[in-house]
């Protein structure tokens, strides 16, 4: 089955959707550069208040499908960073290398109680594939980060939840509900339907270096 991206309005928010179930939601750059232009979507409609990151059911993103993917990968990861409505990722299953990356990347995380959190990618190994591990860094303590960057190990959501990485815990298979509840709960801001906090001034621009390093590294680097 050909990957990719389902998108469906719920109201006023956008339901982004992989689906590449037989990799369990491994990224295409086709799956990748579909979610950017999703996120450019939202971006210009006001309409939008928040956009919905989630997988096919049981399944988040095990990482990437192939290298063509890299480039568009970087470039959707930095969109999420800098899409002005608010970004809710919904985690069932794994967040493997690039999908660690794209659930990090979000503003909120709902994730269901069995999720789990890996941030080395089966295809690069040797890579910071998505700037998974940098953007753990910027929530994590450095030894929980080390912990999810060894092979074999990762971080359950009971214990994302306990660190302030993940925002909700729900039951298997309602990630994506109790996203949707979580967004109804926020209160529009005056003036503007869409409203999301600025994270710091430098980290665009440290990540968007990161990204290119990694981009130009040979896979045994």
């Amino acid at each position: 089955m050909t990957a990719e991206l389902q998108a469906e309005r719920q109201g006023d928010c956008l339901v982004l959707r992989l689906h590449h179930p037989e990799t369990h939601n491994a990224l295409t750059a086709a799956l990748c550069a579909a979610a950017l232009e999703a996120l450019t979507t939202a971006q210009r409609d006001a309409d939008i208040r928040a956009v919905v990151l989630t997988g096919t059911p049981r399944h988040f993103c095990s990482g990437l499908h192939d290298t063509a993917a890299l480039e568009a990968l970087h470039d959707c990861i930095l969109a999420l960073r800098d899409c002005e409505p608010l970004v809710v990722g919904a985690l069932e299953g794994q967040a493997r290398g690039a999908g660690a990356a794209l659930a990090l990347a979000c503003d909120l995380l709902v994730a269901a109680d069995d999720a789990q959190l890996i941030l080395t990618d089966p295809l690069l190994p040797l890579h910071d594939v998505g700037g998974a591990q940098w953007l753990a860094a910027q929530l994590l303590p450095r030894t929980v980060c080390n912990e999810a960057a060894l092979p074999g190990l990762g971080l359950g959501a009971a214990r994302l939840y306990q660190l302030g990485a993940v925002n909700r815990l729900c039951a298997p298979g309602s990630s994506l509900q109790t996203a949707l509840q979580l967004v109804e709960a926020i209160p529009p801001s005056s003036g503007t339907a869409r409203k999301r906090l600025p994270g710091p001034p430098w980290q665009g621009g440290e990540l968007h270096v990161h990204l290119s390093r990694q981009l130009h590294m040979s896979p045994t680097d």
